[in-house]
């Protein structure tokens, strides 16, 4: 007789044997799982102590508010700097992905003016905002000149908060009086 007929005719005679089986399978399964959660945890053990650390809820660009949820990680992976508490009105001072570990200079509380280098000064600009978004790089012109490169630092509903250097300050001034201030997306800083 063949053996898959064979095996459907003792299931058929006994079914209490094919229960038996799928007890014993699932038995199985239970066991393998219970031995792998096992695994899992000495792993997490053999690291050590374990420290609960902010990290990013999802992708952060600069100037958005913070979104990061607690995670328990080993207290070797955790950074010197890693933040202990997050400010309500903390926004990101650079881009920050999701699932990272918020440090230090990832946050900032004082707002827009955190998100202007030192050494450099932030103007109004008119411009079409819908091209422009915080963290940007950008050339500024004036008429045939190039000012600065700078950084854009917040959007409004039609102007940009530009950050430049401190020595072209002046220039871009006078130019902004002028009504003559050209902004060119740049690749990089």
């Amino acid at each position: 007789m063949h053996q898959l007929a064979w095996i459907r005719l003792m299931v058929a005679r006994h079914p209490w044997a094919y229960w038996l089986v799928v007890v014993a399978l699932a038995g199985a399964v239970g066991l393998s799982a219970a031995r792998a959660v096992a695994r899992v945890d000495a792993a997490r053990r053999s690291w050590g102590q374990q420290q609960s650390v902010w990290t990013a809820s999802v992708a952060i660009e600069p100037g958005q508010p913070i979104t990061a949820q607690r995670l328990e990680v080993p207290l070797a992976v955790v950074p010197a700097n890693a933040v202990l508490d997050i400010p309500p009105d903390a926004i990101a001072m650079q881009r920050v992905g999701a699932g990272e570990m918020i440090t230090d200079s990832d946050v900032s509380a004082s707002g827009t003016a955190a998100l202007v280098p030192d050494g450099w000064v932030a103007f109004v600009v008119p411009a079409a905002v819908d091209h422009f978004s915080v963290g940007d790089h950008l050339n500024v012109y004036s008429v045939d000149q190039l000012v600065a490169a700078g950084l854009v630092v917040d959007v409004g509903e039609s102007e940009l908060m530009v950050a430049i250097p401190s020595a072209s300050a002046p220039a871009l001034s006078a130019a902004l009086l002028a009504d003559a201030v050209t902004l060119g997306l740049t690749s990089s800083p």
